[in-house]
């Protein structure tokens, strides 16, 4: 008990450290990284990399800075990260045991903790954390209308992730080799005019399973990107502040969302 209390206040003091030499501002707001204690130097290391690349990307891509401060909390393993999750989000202990056995990585109010344990995975789990943080941007950018097209928030986190850690040089397999690998062992995929909603989401995800899921929804967007490069797709959310997901899309891309939904195809 003695032990895992010294490790709190080591996070607490880390956590404090790293508030003090954090970047002064990106654009008013800042990414504060809290490294418990276990986690090792490499994987440290790969997570500050992701964090920076991922701001570079966004400041040189967009012109865009952060409006509002994040936490990043990396645990060591996924007791830890049960830890974390109650203590951070308030969890309960039996909600939080059953979040860290179900996921790597969660965000809430600006606050997101991944388990950066099972090195064998460490690639997916800094995808995740920078998949979150994609969420914020699309966040700010939409005032919270984000979500209007599932498909769309989703397939520009993973794209985006993908790509950042590939430019950090913490690439696992190609995204759009592994992705289609998955596609194509199915030979299935959701229509992507039933991606629309967070449940539409979570049905297919019970239907075809997350990888396929999120997969369609991430080659959808890559074929975007490969149309019109990366910059339409945060014109996109601006948009949706001001107009309906249907107008911010052909805004975006010039072409009516119903009718890239009909004509895609993953391969």
């Amino acid at each position: 008990m003695k032990a895992k209390s010294l490790a709190r206040a080591l996070a607490v003091c880390l956590w404090l450290l790293n508030l003090s030499l954090s970047p002064p501002a990106y654009g008013g707001a800042r990414i504060d990284l809290v490294v418990e204690h276990g986690v090792d130097k490499e994987a440290e290391t790969q997570v500050r990399s992701a964090i920076n690349t991922t701001i570079d990307f966004f400041q040189n891509t967009y012109g865009l800075s952060l409006e509002k401060n994040i936490r990043v909390l990396a645990a060591p393993d996924k007791l830890n990260y049960k830890e974390a999750i109650k203590q951070w989000y308030g969890a309960s202990d039996a909600m939080a045991g059953y979040q860290a056995d179900r996921s790597v990585g969660l965000q809430s109010r600006g606050t997101i903790i991944v388990d950066l344990g099972e090195r064998r995975n460490r690639h997916g789990k800094i995808f995740t954390l920078c998949h979150e943080i994609v969420h914020h941007y699309q966040s700010q950018e939409s005032r919270d209308r984000h979500g209007a097209i599932r498909w769309m928030t989703e397939g520009v986190a993973d794209v985006i992730a993908a790509h950042i850690l590939e430019t950090a040089g913490i690439s696992g397999v190609d995204f759009k080799q592994r992705t289609l690998a998955i596609l194509k062992r199915t030979q299935n995929w959701p229509k992507l005019e039933n991606l629309h909603t967070p449940k539409d989401m979570e049905a297919a995800n019970r239907a075809y399973g997350s990888g396929v899921t999120y997969g369609t929804a991430g080659l959808a967007v890559l074929t975007l990107v490969e149309w019109r490069g990366y910059q339409p797709l945060f014109a996109y959310f601006r948009a949706l502040k001001n107009t309906s997901p249907e107008e911010a899309f052909y805004q975006a891309f010039g072409a009516r969302v119903s009718d890239f939904e009909k004509q895609f195809r993953p391969f």
